[in-house]
């Protein structure tokens, strides 16, 4: 018998923030690798960048106070540890629709953090195989879930969580153009979740004319936009 495709409001918010939440844990890794290279090569100003962005609450007094908190703070939401849990939280409440195999990606990410933080690791190169896993767990969803619906969302979630990234990290034009042209071909499938005005608004403004994320109004309207576009 085929399984209906019908998808409660609250499977549908699991799956969207899974895809949020593991988005997440690939783009803050990715960033904090490539700025953590830059500050051993002697430009520890590459770091400094990156922790007013990430951190905001300035809660973290040095470079290695902020290279363990960021990576393993669960008091944190905005750690790589945290962001984890949450795409595994939401994980166990999808296993019948994800399947095993590829919530087993994230356990492996989990325990490979748990054992990097209580050895005090702060040589982000040693946690390069989450992201490897993290990828290895897109692979698994495309090939295993079976309800076309199902991951639809989750790809909205990934999207919608790139975009923001890209944006808040002052990524150039073409690459957030890029991005929102990726998520536009997964709204185009699941337009009964798209606020309409919402995509117009940033339509008019990711445009070469107008992009600039130096001005920190339209950066902070462009930020507001991408996370009120999808309705779960």
């Amino acid at each position: 018998m085929v399984k209906s495709d019908i998808i409660s409001a609250t499977k549908a918010n699991n799956l969207f923030w899974l895809g949020r939440y593991e988005d997440r844990v690939y783009m803050t890794l990715h960033v904090m690798n490539k700025c953590y290279d830059r500050m051993i090569d002697g430009h520890p100003e590459e770091y400094m960048d990156l922790w007013r962005m990430l951190d905001m609450s300035g809660i973290y007094e040095t470079n290695e106070a902020f290279t363990l908190g960021m990576l393993y703070d669960e008091n944190n939401p905005c750690s790589l540890m945290s962001a984890q849990k949450y795409a595994m939280d939401n994980a166990i409440l999808l296993r019948e629709d994800i399947l095993s195999e590829t919530l087993s990606y994230l356990e492996m990410s989990i325990a490979l953090m748990k054992k990097c933080k209580a050895a005090g690791v702060t040589n982000i190169t040693e946690l390069q195989p989450v992201n490897d896993w993290s990828l290895a767990f897109w692979g698994s969803a495309e090939q295993r879930i079976q309800n076309h619906r199902a991951l639809m969302i989750m790809m909205l979630g990934r999207n919608v969580e790139n975009l923001d990234m890209l944006i808040r990290f002052c990524y150039p034009f073409r690459r957030v153009a890029l991005a929102y042209e990726s998520l536009k071909r997964y709204m185009r499938e699941m337009d009964e979740m798209i606020d309409g005005n919402i995509e117009k608004q940033l339509d008019e403004l990711i445009v070469v004319e107008k992009f600039n994320l130096n001005d920190m109004e339209y950066k902070y309207r462009l930020i507001k936009y991408v996370n009120q576009l999808i309705r779960v």
